[in-house]
């Protein structure tokens, strides 16, 4: 008999938390409030149901191989989602998006704090969020994300609430320039009280979800087209060698940041407090990224990835 549409969706949930992002059966019943033994009852029964089937991937650059070659690679968590490597960019995020959304509430425990990024990638996976109330979650903003001329206008903050939303949490906004004219200028601002308890409570980060921005690709990261830095910014991060940058602080090939003069005017999280936050989600649906995106990986600074396939072999090639 064909379960109700209400039973299969439940069918399914069990089903990719344990077959898709390799939770274990207690994360599972964690996750869907119910024992071991419904989590075993509800997989089995997808496995008769039809809702779950299982696919030998001898193709080399299957989603399956690709996860388990960025994995052993990289020490990670991965996920890589299915994406027709000819799709547009937008179903390429789209894809990744929905992916991360599937993942990140299995990633996070009542009374944790996510600390959220803002690009394009991360408003994809905002706009596909399950609706699953997390007791006690605290989502901050991990960066600001105005300048003079767009300050006003909420692209950061619609993300955020997208995620306050779906989790039924409390939202802290960040609401600061996300590259200061001047170092003084932030150093300022970073004794006001209210930035200080915003900054205290990204510094407790359980949990980050990020993506990786990139100055040169067909399709640069939102930080670097819109407005958010001058001529002699670009300029000065060519010269500086950055490959990249994460919640707007810029990076080098081997991940350092020092002697980096925009990062002493911009509003992200330091490195070094990037990776004090034990669950790190990272999301990339552009190829053109790689470079940077390896960078991260090789500095240690990501625990759980999410790609398209385009990407995944990107970063497995030599």
């Amino acid at each position: 008999m064909t379960p109700a549409p209400a039973q299969r969706e439940r069918l399914a949930d069990a089903a990719e938390l344990y077959f898709v992002h390799d939770l274990k059966v207690e994360a599972v019943g964690r996750e869907l409030g119910v024992s071991r033994s419904t989590v075993s009852r509800l997989l089995a029964q997808a496995r008769a149901e039809g809702v779950v089937e299982f696919v030998i991937h001898r193709d080399p650059d299957s989603p399956g191989v690709l996860r388990q070659g960025l994995e052993e690679r990289y020490g990670i968590e991965a996920v890589v989602a299915d994406v027709d490597p000819e799709a547009s960019l937008a179903l390429h995020r789209l894809a990744v998006g929905r992916a991360a959304a599937t993942l990140l509430p299995a990633l996070l425990a009542p009374d944790a704090t996510l600390a959220v990024s803002w690009g394009s990638t991360i408003e994809a996976v905002s706009a596909q969020l399950p609706h699953r109330r997390i007791p006690g979650l605290r989502v901050v903003q991990m960066h600001g994300s105005g300048n003079v001329a767009s300050l006003g206008k909420n692209y950061g903050t619609l993300i955020l609430d997208r995620f306050g939303s779906a989790f039924g949490a409390e939202v802290h906004l960040f609401p600061v320039p996300t590259i200061f004219d001047a170092a003084g200028t932030r150093r300022l601002m970073w004794q006001e009280g209210s930035i200080r308890r915003t900054l205290d409570l990204r510094t407790r980060a359980d949990v980050l979800l990020a993506s990786v921005g990139v100055p040169i690709s067909d399709h640069p990261s939102r930080l670097y087209e819109s407005g958010y830095l001058t001529g002699a910014d670009m300029t000065e991060l060519a010269e500086q060698r950055t490959v990249g940058n994460i919640a707007s602080v810029f990076f080098r090939t081997d991940g350092s940041t020092d002697g980096i003069d925009v990062n002493e005017r911009s509003s992200g999280m330091p490195f070094e407090e990037l990776r004090r936050v034990p669950v790190r989600l990272f999301v990339a649906a552009d190829a053109g990224k790689t470079r940077a995106v390896r960078a991260a990986l090789e500095a240690g600074l990501i625990t759980h990835l999410v790609v398209d396939r385009s990407s995944a072999q990107e970063l497995l090639g030599d």
